[in-house]
C-alpha cells in the first residue's frame, strides 16, 4: 500500500487537491482510501466525498498528530482489513503536523511500502505566514518530502519568487511545484514526482 499525506494550513486548497489525486488514482485502475481528519466536531470533507462516492473515513473533533493518534491507528487497522487499498491518502487537520502523522503509522508498523508527506502551501497567503507565524509554518511543512504552491493564478510573480526562496533557505532538498488545484494547472509534474 502507498500513503499519500497532504499537508498544510487551513484553506491552503488540501481537499481540492486530494479530491484531484483521488480521481487520477482511480482513473489509473488503484483501489483508494481517503482518511480526512476535522478540527471541528462536523466534518464537511469527509460527508462531501463520501457523497461524491469516495471511500472516506473522516475523524472529526481533534487532531490525528496528538489527541487522536490512537483513533487513526485503529481506523488505519479497519481501513486494511475493510477495504485493503493499493493507495490510501490522509488530509490531516489544517493544525496538524504531518511527520508526526507518519510517525504514528510507522509505530503500528502499518503495511505501506511507501509513505510520501506533501506540504500544500497557499501562494497569496505566504508573506502573511511568514511574517506572523513563520515558526509554526515551517514546523508544519518540514517534514514534507515535496512542497506546493496553490494558487499560483493569484500569486503575484514576485511573491512565488520570494516563496520558492525561503523554502529553498527554510526546508532546503525539497522541489517546489507550483499549481492551480482547482483547475489541475501544474499537478502532472506533482503526480509525476509521486509516480502516480
Amino acid at each position: 500500500m502507498k500513503i499519500y499525506i497532504l499537508g498544510g494550513f487551513l484553506g491552503s486548497g488540501k481537499t481540492t487537491l486530494l479530491m484531484k489525486m483521488a480521481d487520477k488514482l482511480i482513473e489509473k485502475g488503484n483501489k483508494v482510501s481517503i482518511l480526512v481528519n476535522e478540527a471541528g466536531s462536523i466534518g464537511v470533507d469527509g460527508t462531501t466525498m463520501k457523497n461524491d462516492g469516495y471511500n472516506s473515513v473522516e475523524l472529526p473533533s481533534g487532531c490525528i498528530c496528538c489527541s487522536l493518534a490512537g483513533t487513526m491507528q485503529d481506523a488505519l487497522i479497519n481501513i486494511k482489513k475493510d477495504y485493503n487499498p493499493d493507495v490510501l491518502i490522509i488530509e490531516p487537520t489544517g493544525l496538524a503536523f504531518s511527520g508526526k502523522v507518519k510517525e504514528a503509522i510507522q509505530l503500528i508498523d502499518y503495511p505501506a511500502e511507501i509513505i510520501r508527506i506533501v506540504g500544500i502551501f497557499d501562494g497569496p497567503r505566504f508573506k502573511l505566514f511568514t511574517s506572523k507565524k513563520q515558526e509554526f509554518y515551517q514546523k508544519q511543512l518540514e517534514d514534507s518530502d515535496l512542497l506546493v504552491m496553490n494558487k499560483m493564478d493569484l500569486t503575484p510573480e514576485p511573491v512565488k519568487k520570494e516563496a520558492v526562496e525561503w523554502m529553498n533557505a527554510n526546508i532546503p532538498g525539497r522541489k517546489v511545484f507550483q499549481v492551480v488545484g482547482t483547475t489541475g494547472e501544474g499537478l502532472d509534474a506533482v503526480f509525476k514526482e509521486l509516480d502516480i
